[in-house]
């Protein structure tokens, strides 16, 4: 089967594989079935991946499983047992097992360490339309996304694209650099376009995405980027917690409202957007 790889991207193809595993964490992930998502034979599929992605995809997929439930357990109510069930577990004993051994703590542990109240600050529910997106994906420290940045901006400024005025840039956050290891943190550099400026061929690295349409819980924070942490935790540990809805697996989105290569640190707004479900 690798030989009918060469005429694609083996990136790409691993992307997808990504891309599948972060849709379905709750269902059971195996190494011959993600081969054949990938379209390599297993034989292969494994080294390619590691060296790709840096690490097994068993190890990948379980240290997803075990952020995503630290996110649930961090800024959720759910029940431990409906989080393992969320994650892929089939019991409470072998997903304490896993997350105690991830994290050095037992998932009831953390969540009494992690669920505390911020201050409060103004947050409000608004519905918005779905947004097509040119994309560039980072991986790394979210401080570092501007190398993200500068490969969107440099290639719509080539290609003579124009930016939409009435919808700033915004970043999609995949990770809480406070559970996830800044190193592999994931973030995408979005730019929405018009329609007719949207290409069908992209360089190597850019994609095509679409931001989800519906209820967003917002709030605005203002200051440096570095600090935008506090405004995470009163949204979700003070305001949403209080309300019945649901959080969908999904990135974050961060409106990048004035620009920090014009506005000084203190004065940056940063929109925040955390789509919910009743």
């Amino acid at each position: 089967m690798l030989g009918n790889m060469d005429k694609l991207d083996w990136r790409e193809s691993i992307l997808q594989t990504l891309e599948h595993i972060e849709r379905n964490l709750s269902e059971p992930l195996d190494g011959p079935s993600l081969a054949a998502v990938a379209g390599f034979s297993p034989h292969h599929f494994h080294r390619v991946f590691r060296g790709i992605v840096g690490e097994s995809v068993m190890e990948y997929t379980r240290r997803l499983r075990m952020e995503q439930a630290a996110m649930r357990l961090k800024h959720g109510q759910d029940g431990v047992l409906d989080v393992a069930l969320g994650v892929g577990y089939q019991s409470h004993e072998g997903f304490t097992r896993a997350f105690s051994a991830h994290f050095g703590v037992a998932p009831t542990e953390f969540r009494r360490r992690e669920q505390t109240i911020a201050p409060g600050r103004e947050c409000w529910i608004q519905t918005h339309a779905p947004l097509r997106c040119v994309s560039v994906g980072h991986v790394g420290p979210y401080a570092e996304c501007g190398i993200a940045w500068g490969r969107l901006y440099g290639w719509a400024a080539r290609d003579g694209l124009v930016v939409r005025p009435e919808q700033p840039p915004i970043g999609l956050c995949f990770d809480d650099p406070e559970i996830t290891d800044p190193a592999r943190c994931r973030y995408e550099a979005c730019l929405p376009l018009t329609t007719e400026a949207c290409p069908g061929t992209l360089p190597d690295g850019f994609r095509v995405r679409e931001v989800p349409g519906g209820a967003y819980a917002q709030t605005v924070y203002l200051g440096p980027y570095e600090g935008i942490g506090e405004a995470y935790a009163a949204l979700l540990g003070q305001w949403l917690s209080r309300r019945s809805v649901a959080l969908p697996d999904e990135p974050t989105v961060e409106v990048y409202l004035n620009s920090p290569l014009n506005t000084p640190a203190d004065e940056l707004r940063t929109e925040i957007r955390i789509r919910v479900e009743e």
